[in-house]
């Protein structure tokens, strides 16, 4: 195994927006937490066994089961790193055979990362005592005794060190050596996402708003890669004072986990938001998840970057004009044909179009330009095809009987028309182009 430490000396400071230190220990430390938390579902997409310190800012990632899928430790750990720098957080990382060995490299100058024991055993052995997470009376008792590198611990009789110092004592050598059992508890993705920022001091602009929300939604990002999904909606609660919590939910007309994408759409929205009050914390829920709609291009090209684009400013559209605003098309079980369709979601017509659809062959045709009232004209001088006879609606107070037809007028034009049976009158409900 090849455990990645990473160490976040300034992570109490750093995941309270604005940078401000909190009076309080104990709220240190559940910041801490929760930034802890939010880090260890980001870094779930890079390692199946993730676990961290809740006590002290260190996150544990096993990477020897991933570097042969992100080509090598050194790539895997470039990209790590990358992006830790991204969600802005300090941070020193350590890479050794054992999680106990690479939380102790951590703190240690000089060269961090050892693939082997052999390795390992060669680094420990010029460094200073003092690294060794040991009881203070212990340290004190090892250097009383002339002892002032870990290597010179490690030479001593395991027997001897027991009896001196207690079982636990040689427990830890071992681990730190990678010769014994190192568990660590392991840390499982929740069901669903929850990831809140809290702010040093009231914010009271949406701009100022931005920062948190692209930390937010990196992490975001990484846990929904780490389970290979998508979300198509999600929320954004704004934490006031004494006040109500203000909600915005973002929409996406297809399913996506890009973060990029997330904050464009966040900002559109935020461009127009009134905030009742300012803001103290904010909190980022999703709670439904899909399969992520990954789109392969082919050698001769296709349609697929057309379509996204294309979705991405319906998305945009309607973040900044709002969900009400832009529609998309359905068709509807009814036979009158002024009810046979109606508006939805543009995600709703995207995810039901296969299902809705009629094939070609089952359903006459029908122009694609229907007027919004049938129009009363006088008898069509030619009729090209019908009668098609519709009679619905008994059970809505919009009974209709009617014959329709296909007609041309005496400029050549071709309509479609229909005869109430009830009273025998023309009317014409479409013209075909």
């Amino acid at each position: 195994m090849l455990w990645l430490c990473v160490r976040l000396p300034q992570l109490a400071r750093e995941a309270i927006a604005g940078g401000a230190v909190s009076a309080s220990s104990e709220r240190d430390l559940l910041v801490q937490r929760e930034a802890l938390e939010r880090l260890a579902a980001w870094a779930y997409q890079w390692s199946s066994l993730i676990s961290y310190a809740p006590c002290e800012p260190l996150l544990w990632l096993e990477l020897g089961a991933s570097c042969t899928l992100f080509a090598g430790h050194e790539a895997l750990l470039a990209r790590i790193q990358a992006e830790l720098v991204q969600l802005g957080y300090s941070h020193i990382c350590a890479l050794a055979p054992s999680p106990t060995a690479a939380a102790l490299l951590t703190h240690a100058t000089g060269q961090r990362y050892v693939l082997t024991k052999a390795q390992l055993r060669e680094r420990l052995d010029s460094l200073p005592l003092q690294l060794l997470a040991l009881p203070a009376s212990t340290l004190a008792a090892l250097h009383a005794s002339g002892l002032r590198r870990i290597g010179q611990v490690l030479e001593l009789a395991a027997a001897a060190i027991t009896r001196r110092f207690g079982p636990e004592t040689q427990l830890y050598l071992q681990r730190l050596c990678a010769q014994a059992s190192d568990p660590r508890p392991a840390w499982r993705p929740p069901e669903t996402y929850s990831a809140r920022c809290e702010f040093g001091s009231d914010v009271r602009t949406t701009t100022a708003l931005l920062f948190p929300l692209q930390r937010l939604l990196l992490e975001f990002q990484g846990y929904l890669r780490a389970r290979d999904c998508s979300v198509q909606r999600f929320t954004l609660e704004f934490e006031h004072y004494r006040r109500p919590v203000s909600r915005v939910t973002i929409g996406l007309s297809a399913p996506g986990r890009d973060a990029a994408q997330f904050l464009t759409l966040v900002r559109e929205r935020l461009h127009s938001l009134l905030l009742p009050a300012p803001v103290n914390a904010l909190r980022l829920q999703a709670l439904e998840f899909t399969s992520p709609a990954i789109v392969q291009g082919d050698l001769f090209g296709s349609d697929a970057q057309p379509l996204q684009q294309l979705q991405r400013l319906l998305d945009r559209l309607r973040a900044r004009l709002g969900e009400s605003c832009i529609h998309a098309l359905q068709l509807h079980a009814d036979y009158r044909p002024e009810r046979g369709w109606r508006f939805v979601a543009p995600e709703t017509s995207t995810a039901s179009s296969s299902n809705s659809a009629l094939p070609e062959t089952a359903a006459p045709a029908r122009p694609c330009w229907l007027l919004p009232e049938p129009i009363r004209i006088d008898a069509p001088s030619e009729l090209l095809r019908g009668p098609e006879r519709i009679e619905s609606g008994w059970w809505d107070e919009g009974d209709v009987r009617r014959d329709y037809y296909r007609a041309r007028t005496g400029e050549g034009t071709q309509v479609w028309v229909f005869r109430d049976r009830r009273g025998g009158e023309w009317y014409l409900q479409g013209l075909w182009a």
